[in-house]
């Protein structure tokens, strides 16, 4: 082998090692992509759970107002005695 041919096949070799290099960089993005979806597609899930949750809070508050005003008005209806 003459000099041309190693310097060649070097070349060769860093190139193929650079190519799996990037590969797996790659891969390794590949799976924190995924990884952020999931936790995307979760905090979707975790925000409308809250949603429902504050809806159904603000409903029994409500409720809780309207029955506090109706013991007040019984209240008022039952003589002292």
């Amino acid at each position: 082998m003459d000099a041309l041919e190693i310097t060649l096949l070097g070349t060769t070799g860093i190139t193929l090692l650079i190519a799996c290099l990037t590969h797996a960089r790659q891969g390794e993005m590949w799976n924190l992509l995924q990884g952020d979806r999931e936790l995307e597609r979760t905090a979707r899930i975790h925000k409308q759970e809250n949603n429902e949750l504050r809806s159904a809070l603000r409903a029994e508050r409500e409720h809780v107002s309207q029955l506090r005003r109706q013991v007040q008005l019984l209240l008022g209806l039952v003589p002292e005695g």
